[in-house]
């Protein structure tokens, strides 16, 4: 776990401006981690002057309860005495995250719904995702005094009603929105990837895990019609099941894939790249996707989760989840139309700028905080 870091001010000064001590709840590794992401730009943004922000994060998984860590977290809790925890995630993580604040006597947690186990379709033993399903995820619910979610299709879903009386709303992730990239830093950056100012590049920016789609990718591959120049895949990520989709993208006709593994100069591999690919085979809301859009990369996405509510705004196509001839069918009309794919990629654009811009994130947080903090909800 890293250590806790508040924002640079005396005590003495915190005394005179009183700002609400909200804890930011985070895990996972940089570059791996959305949420971790989320997290790192709320503590650069504006939002530093209104509240002091505390960090708790946790580097590497749980597996099972962890003791040491809970009583880590605890100490650091009533240390602090935080007026509002913010705990991200509902998997074990986040059930620690939300265990320490009640063992600690926090009077306000939030807990931010990015997804559930219960969706999880490949890998993992069974007994330990029911477990998770069935009891550490409810009982984060159950600790917590508010929860929000990242879309309205996770707002939506039947396993929350439970506790929807503890609901505050929908807080969407946001993304910077980049300058855009002239002809000349784009085939810098290409030349740097040794890609050609001609090649056709799709990219991936997801967890190497066959929930993320890549059989579905690899299958769509190998059904992509002949076309002039060379196509190249760029794979931005890892994880468990990195082996095996390197087998399944091996070889595929026509196609040079890269697995890069975790990278943190993802910006510039989208502003290298043509064509954003999404296949996962649930979602809730993805901070790939927006930043992809926000690159004016053009889309195919399963029909899943959040990635519903965003591109029927424009900006991709949407086809059905597990399904490798309808992802093809997609793509390689994109991938032969150099216009159409411009079009597509500044309607994207648009979308992330006006709903999931970084601005618009941070508003909608701002909003929440201040609710709970003056008893509104």
């Amino acid at each position: 776990m890293e250590p806790a870091r508040r924002n640079d001010q005396s005590p003495s000064a915190r005394s005179v401006r009183a700002l609400p001590i909200v804890v930011q709840h985070s895990a996972g590794t940089p570059g791996a981690n959305g949420p971790l992401t989320a997290v790192r730009r709320v503590l650069d943004s504006a939002l530093s002057e209104q509240y002091e922000f505390v960090r708790m994060h946790q580097v590497g998984g749980n597996g099972g309860l962890n003791v040491p860590l809970l009583r880590q977290w605890t100490r650091l809790l009533r240390r602090v005495r935080p007026d509002l925890v913010h705990v991200r995630g509902l998997q074990n993580e986040g059930f620690h995250g939300v265990l320490a604040a009640r063992m600690a006597g926090c009077p306000r947690i939030l807990v931010t719904v990015h997804g559930t186990v219960r969706d999880l379709k490949h890998g993992g033993r069974t007994w330990r995702r029911a477990m998770l399903a069935h009891g550490a995820e409810p009982s984060t619910l159950r600790m917590a005094s508010h929860f929000a979610t990242v879309c309205e299709y996770a707002a939506g879903r039947s396993f929350l009603r439970a506790y929807e009386d503890k609901f505050v709303g929908v807080i969407p992730n946001g993304v910077p929105l980049p300058a855009e990239v002239d002809a000349d830093a784009r085939n810098s950056r290409r030349a740097d990837l040794g890609l050609a100012h001609d090649d056709l590049v799709m990219i991936a920016v997801a967890r190497l895990n066959w929930d993320k789609g890549f059989g579905v990718l690899a299958d769509a591959l190998r059904r992509l019609p002949p076309q002039a120049g060379r196509r190249v895949l760029l794979v931005a990520g890892d994880g468990p099941d990195r082996v095996g989709i390197t087998q399944a993208l091996a070889g595929v006709p026509g196609t040079e894939v890269r697995l890069l593994g975790n990278r943190l100069d993802v910006p510039d591999l989208l502003s290298a790249a043509d064509v954003f690919v999404f296949p996962t085979l649930h979602e809730n809301l993805s901070n790939a996707l927006l930043e992809a859009m926000a690159h004016a990369l053009p889309v195919v996405a399963s029909a899943v989760g959040g990635n519903v509510e965003v591109l029927r705004q424009g900006g991709g196509h949407l086809v059905r989840a597990g399904d490798p001839e309808a992802f093809a069918g997609a793509l390689g009309p994109l991938l032969s139309n150099a216009a159409e794919r411009r079009h597509v990629g500044e309607t994207g654009r648009k979308v992330v700028q006006d709903a999931y811009s970084l601005p618009v994130m941070l508003r909608s947080l701002d909003g929440v905080y201040r609710r709970i903090l003056e008893g509104a909800v």
